[in-house]
């Protein structure tokens, strides 16, 4: 029976592709976990990158909703939204980090973050997964990446060989940006 079962696994596996974790790798993720200085992060798409915001600042990620544009506002907003009674600000992660527009897919989704006592959402292409990095895999921005994008940035994650950008929520919702945009917009119509 036992060899059955084995040779129904060997064929499930080679059917999907998926490789069969060993003890090591189960050890290896079970102390891993066991660290209390570990990170957590939501990663989410944005044009083919992947970022990440921490964990304790994500209150919900929910498929869009419908949204009411706002005149005279930045670019990047998208509008008011309404989630479950809360109004909130929706804004266009891709177009504030100045990477073009956000293509709404089936995939699309909106994170609601607090930030300064309020909730706000934030569209991005697409949520990924929750990841614990250790304070050693993570890197500080480094030169000669734009101003403006470099702004945004916290830090650098490296998860699984792949390269995480943390995101700073307190800038990428900088109340003065808002203020800002509008005053330029209001500007260019007089």
């Amino acid at each position: 029976m036992a060899s059955d079962d084995d040779d129904l696994w060997q064929a499930l596996l080679a059917v999907t592709g998926d490789q069969v974790a060993t003890e090591a790798d189960y050890e290896h993720g079970y102390k891993r976990e066991m660290r209390s200085d570990l990170l957590r992060y939501v990663t989410f798409m944005i044009h083919g990158e992947i970022y990440g915001l921490p964990i304790e600042q994500i209150v919900e990620i929910s498929t869009a909703f419908p949204t009411t544009p706002v005149p005279r506002t930045a670019d990047f907003v998208i509008g008011i939204g309404n989630m479950r009674g809360s109004v909130m600000p929706v804004i266009d992660l891709v177009a504030r980090l100045k990477l073009g527009t956000v293509k709404r897919t089936r995939a699309t989704r909106v994170l609601i973050v607090r930030h300064a006592d309020e909730p706000h959402g934030i569209v991005v292409d697409r949520v990924l997964e929750v990841i614990s990095l250790p304070p050693e895999d993570m890197e500080n921005t480094p030169g000669g990446i734009g101003s403006t994008r470099a702004d945004f940035i916290m830090g650098l994650g490296r998860h699984r060989g792949r390269l995480i950008i943390i995101l700073d929520l307190a800038t990428v919702l900088d109340e003065r940006d808002f203020l800002h945009a509008r005053f330029r917009r209001e500007r260019a119509l007089q």
